[in-house]
């Protein structure tokens, strides 16, 4: 991990600001040699973006997954930009509380609460470590 680049508030921000942008982010991360079908392992799919969170349907076996299915933030209603502010802010400030990132960004303690606890998972993960900068599971 300490041979990772860290970047700038500015840097973060001009990058991470949108669901847009951070959902872009998620795609290279997912796939970084384009879309590819978990099931057939088909590269020509449909985007359904009647939900919250842009849905990868397979053009050949109709077989649909997301971005953050097997992420940290599978199941989770908060807004990924959120997600990406508290990873942002956990990695730069270690010693940032609960409370702190809650009140940042103005979020309940307990969805503070519940992130963290996540992120700090993932961050800890050997599987995480090994595979940065891919997602990591919980």
């Amino acid at each position: 991990m300490e041979d990772q680049p860290v970047i700038s508030f500015k840097q973060y921000q001009k990058h991470f600001l949108t669901e847009q942008s951070c959902n872009e982010y998620l795609f290279r991360m997912k796939w970084p040699e384009g879309f590819q079908c978990s099931k057939c392992r088909h590269d020509d799919y449909y985007v359904i973006t009647t939900r919250k969170h842009p849905l990868y349907e397979c053009k050949l076996c109709g077989n649909q997954t997301t971005l953050i299915v097997g992420t940290i933030f599978e199941k989770t209603r908060t807004d990924i930009t959120i997600w990406f502010a508290a990873i942002y802010l956990a990695v730069q400030e270690k010693s940032l509380s609960t409370a702190m990132i809650a009140n940042e960004l103005e979020i309940s303690y307990q969805t503070a609460w519940a992130m963290m606890r996540k992120i700090r998972q993932a961050l800890a993960s050997p599987k995480c470590i090994a595979n940065a900068p891919k997602l990591c599971e919980e």
